[in-house]
This record gives C-alpha cells, sequence and structure tokens, in this order.
C-alpha cells in the first residue's frame, strides 16, 4: 500500500469521496422512482437497497469529514 504526504492527495480523495455521495443519491432518486411503480408486495428489496445506498452515504461523509483539516478556534 501506498502513502503519499502530499496535501493535495488529501483534496483529491474528498473529491473522489464527494463524486462516490453524488453518483449514489442519484441512484437512490432513480431506485425511489422504480419504487413508486411496484406493486407493495414487490417493494422490500428495494427499500433494502435504498436504506444501504442511505448506510454507505453516511460511511462516507463520516470519512470525507476525516480527511478535513479541523477549522482553528478564533
Amino acid at each position: 500500500m501506498h502513502f503519499a504526504n502530499d496535501s493535495g492527495v488529501g483534496q483529491g480523495t474528498g473529491r473522489h469521496l464527494e463524486h462516490a455521495c453524488a453518483s449514489l443519491q442519484d441512484a437512490a432518486v432513480e431506485l425511489e422512482a422504480v419504487l413508486a411503480t411496484l406493486p407493495g408486495d414487490e417493494q422490500a428489496d428495494l427499500h433494502e437497497a435504498i436504506g444501504s445506498i442511505m448506510e454507505t452515504l453516511q460511511l462516507i461523509a463520516s470519512a470525507h469529514s476525516r480527511l478535513e483539516p479541523p477549522i482553528a478556534a478564533d
């Protein structure tokens, strides 16, 4: 595994995480649109998929917050 000490690496990773979040949010919106067209008894798998996306978004947000430098107190 390679670790870089360049501060730009964290910014690049942050952009990748932001892109991943946007893609996941788009996927959730698409799944919700499909969900609206399904009968109630066929919605369980999509509900589970949407829940998994939401959990993943929370994990990505947590990882992203650890990449950001702490804000200095005035």
